[in-house]
């Protein structure tokens, strides 16, 4: 989908590989960054919510359910 048409405008393959670039580093923005949050906001049209809070690499708010590929970068902190 184009932007012209409310979506983005690179091509989806560019938009992969970004999405799967932060994945894998996201542990490491957690043991190295001050303050991380990561949020669901999946749900078009809500708020969207806290999944992890970390401060200096101490998780220090883990959400009751967090998605499957969240839980396997977790434990690459």
């Amino acid at each position: 989908m184009g932007a012209d048409r409310g979506g983005h405008s690179a091509p989806e393959s560019v938009l992969r590989s970004v999405y799967d670039a932060g994945i894998n580093n996201l542990p490491r923005a957690i043991r190295e960054m001050d303050f991380i949050y990561v949020y669901d906001n999946s749900r078009w049209g809500l708020t969207p919510i806290v999944l992890v809070q970390a401060e200096k690499g101490e998780i220090l708010y883990q959400a009751r359910r967090i998605p499957v590929w969240l839980i396997e970068a977790l434990k690459r902190v």
